[in-house]
């Protein structure tokens, strides 16, 4: 189980403890972590210019699963929970996309990729 989750933004330093090992990881330009308590992993978002550029996905023991870039034209903006209490991604394009700016991007883990899964409003 994933607890004590902590992003230092000023040293780019990640740390939690899982069971009785406390892992840390240096991330250049971290921006914000979130854990998914449902499915025991932990959401990263780095590299802002002005908005973060990189979504790094980590399982409970530390092992990077997903590393992406936003959908093509877009940011990612933040990170929040769906109704399954899963975290999901939130990615701003500037120009609509079917009537909206901001939309719902959920991982699939059996396709390893992003999926947009609704407007976020």
């Amino acid at each position: 189980m994933i607890e004590n989750l902590n992003c230092i933004k000023e040293d780019d330093l990640l740390e939690w403890t899982t069971g009785d090992s406390k892992l840390w990881f240096s991330m250049s330009f971290l921006d914000y972590a979130m854990v998914d308590s449902t499915r025991q992993l932990v959401f990263v978002l780095s590299e802002p210019k002005p908005l973060p550029t990189v979504l790094t996905i980590f399982n409970a023991q530390g092992e990077k699963l997903f590393l992406s870039e936003p959908p093509e034209g877009a940011f990612f903006y933040y990170l929040t929970f769906n109704l399954s209490r899963e975290v999901v991604v939130v990615c701003s394009f500037p120009a609509k996309q079917n009537g909206w700016h901001d939309w719902f991007y959920s991982w699939d883990m059996k396709r390893n990729t992003l999926s947009r899964s609704g407007p976020a409003y």
